[in-house]
């Protein structure tokens, strides 16, 4: 009595995985695109200066809508197109981690409160405290990409897995198909002649 259940909601955890999937990924695009660009450029070079907000974001939400089509479109092209875009999000969201992390390390904002020649550390006034809260503010939403990162990565490894299995079972179904129609033929043709 408990395998069919079990089996039946597995079938509804897979046919939902497209759907978590993509609106996670839509989620982390809109969240890269809307805290990104208000981030603070320390260097040349880093995530700010780079853009990388807006094309991490826009490649995740791209796939979050294909991902999502897939889901409630299991044609073979679209299923494939959403499985390649899902290996290219799992490539950008290493790159977003790598990205995240390098930016993590240079988060120092106290070069803000240098003026002239005298550095920030000989300053006791209200410039060092909210350059401190700042960069404390930096590191806590790199660390939070880092982790949605990561995580964005899985679901998009996960995906591709699972689409990948069902094509080479919609082409394996297919390909039996094939062989029964030509068994079929044959037979037809043998009886005929016979």
């Amino acid at each position: 009595m408990i395998l069919p259940s079990l089996s039946c909601i597995q079938t509804s955890m897979t046919a939902f995985a497209p759907a978590v999937v993509g609106t996670f990924q839509i989620m982390m695009g809109v969240f890269n695109i809307g805290v990104g660009p208000g981030r603070t450029s320390t260097h040349p070079g880093d995530f700010s200066h780079l853009g990388a907000a807006y094309w991490l974001g826009s490649v995740f939400i791209v796939t979050g809508i294909f991902s999502l089509l897939a889901g409630w479109c299991p044609c073979c092209c679209l299923t494939g197109f959403a499985v390649s875009m899902n290996i290219i999000c799992a490539i950008f969201a290493i790159v977003g981690v790598v990205l995240y992390a390098i930016d993590l390390g240079d988060a120092s904002l106290l070069w803000m409160c240098e003026r002239s020649l005298v550095k920030a550390e000989l300053h006791e006034d209200g410039c060092r405290t909210v350059a401190l809260l700042a960069q404390r503010l930096l590191t806590s939403v790199d660390v939070t990409f880092i982790v949605l990162a990561v995580l964005l990565l899985l679901l998009c490894i996960c995906f591709a897995v699972l689409g990948i299995k069902t094509l080479t079972g919609q082409m394996k179904e297919k390909n039996l198909r094939a062989r029964e129609k030509l068994r079929r033929e044959e037979s037809d043709i043998c009886l005929s002649t016979a």
